[in-house]
């Protein structure tokens, strides 16, 4: 019992720090979350639960996952597609994806401040900021007189002033601009289904439909036909935030501070209680690792004895067994559905993996290897591995 004496002050420290925390009036949190599960002034829990009287009658599916996987398997038709975050940056597949589920005629709806690369050079859009809003209000309106106010729509309380600089007025269709006439809403028509772009995430939130706003974002949405809808979750910023436990505690202000006096707890636990119990402990000295060294021994003593075509099928054996275990692919035949399977899945261009095939192709073939094919073989091979991060992993 005399040994935890000193932990008593702590534990009625922290039990103070508790009581204190739960007490507190939790401060608002503007972060911009955009999330279906978030009552916070930027997150989307009522547009979400207003979705059903926006689209009566239709269902309204939820999806957690990148498009290239919720969609590249399934036979999508007459839907609509909602997501709103505030930088939208899909990769190359994602990006294809949707193009190709537009184009079948369903219906894709993306409000965000920015997008990415992919999205940008395919539409030849940019998005920028008006530097001349020195305040946090700002005026929007549409362009079709039917969906127009005399005042215009009044948002507040944040960054609005995003807008479209770039966009090519041949293919986009300009449907809402702010008031000094800069673009923030457009439509792609693109096959049978339409694209439609926002610029003002921040108008589709919690804060802006119990501020009166809720028109605005009605006749917004009111673009896309009354069809099924699939709500994203996976493009939002606070989908990293709450990946793992650890996340959801730092991310709560009770949780956190409850966290941080355990771990400060245990600090001086370890500091007072391994003082007084804990023996010195002698420094052993590791032993060497020689694994390289014989590596390069053997190496040598292959090449030394000039046996290039072993070495160059060691390498090949070496490879195909690092695509199988990797990236899942059967190297029985080394075909064209081969390479491009493998440059899809390694983001390595097709050329290169088309010589590394050609070279082993040869060595399969020779009875004897050259030194300078040896040579070659190394440094295609090299060249992959180098490129999918072989050597960090």
């Amino acid at each position: 019992m005399k040994n935890y004496k000193f932990l008593i002050p702590v534990i009625v420290v922290f039990i103070i720090i508790v009581i204190i925390k739960l007490n507190m009036p939790l401060p608002t949190n503007w972060t911009a979350s955009f999330s279906k599960s978030d009552k916070i002034p930027f997150g989307s829990y009522i547009l979400f639960d207003l979705l059903p009287d926006i689209f009566p009658g239709q269902i309204i599916e939820t999806s957690d996952l990148p498009l290239y996987n919720t969609f590249k398997n399934k036979n999508v038709d007459n839907t609509n597609i909602i997501i709103i975050c505030n930088s939208f940056n899909p990769d190359e597949l994602d990006t294809r994806i949707l193009f190709s589920l537009i184009e079948k005629g369903n219906n894709v709806f993306i409000a965000a401040n920015s997008f990415g690369k992919n999205i940008s050079d395919s539409l030849n859009i940019m998005t920028n900021y008006h530097n001349d809003f020195l305040d946090d209000t700002i005026v929007v309106d549409f362009t079709n007189p039917k969906l127009k106010l005399e005042n215009g729509y009044t948002f507040t309380r944040a960054n609005y002033s995003y807008y479209f600089n770039t966009f090519d007025t041949s293919k986009a269709i300009v449907l809402g601009i702010n008031d000094i006439a800069l673009t923030n809403y457009l439509q792609f028509n693109y096959g049978k289904g339409k694209l439609f772009l926002h610029a003002l995430p921040l108008a589709f939130t919690n804060y802006n439909i119990l501020k009166s706003n809720r028109d605005y974002i009605f006749k917004s949405l009111s673009y896309l036909p009354v069809k099924k809808v699939i709500w994203d979750e996976y493009y939002k910023e606070s989908n990293q935030y709450y990946s793992s436990p650890i996340r959801y505690i730092l991310g709560q202000p009770s949780l956190k501070w409850a966290y941080y006096t355990i771990l400060f707890s245990i600090i001086l636990f370890v500091i007072f209680k391994g003082k007084r119990n804990q023996r010195i402990i002698p420094v052993i000295k590791p032993l060497e690792n020689t694994t390289m060294e014989f590596i390069r021994t053997i190496g040598n003593l292959y090449f030394k004895q000039k046996n290039h075509k072993n070495i160059a099928d060691k390498k090949i054996i070496y490879f195909l067994d690092y695509v199988r275990s990797r990236y899942m692919l059967r190297t029985n035949e080394l075909n064209i559905e081969l390479i491009d399977k493998l440059s899809e899945k390694s983001h390595v261009n097709k050329e290169i993996i088309s010589n590394i095939i050609s070279a082993i192709r040869s060595v399969n073939k020779a009875i004897e290897v050259k030194q300078e094919t040896l040579l070659e073989l190394n440094k295609l091979l090299e060249t992959f591995y180098s490129k999918t991060g072989a050597y960090g992993k």
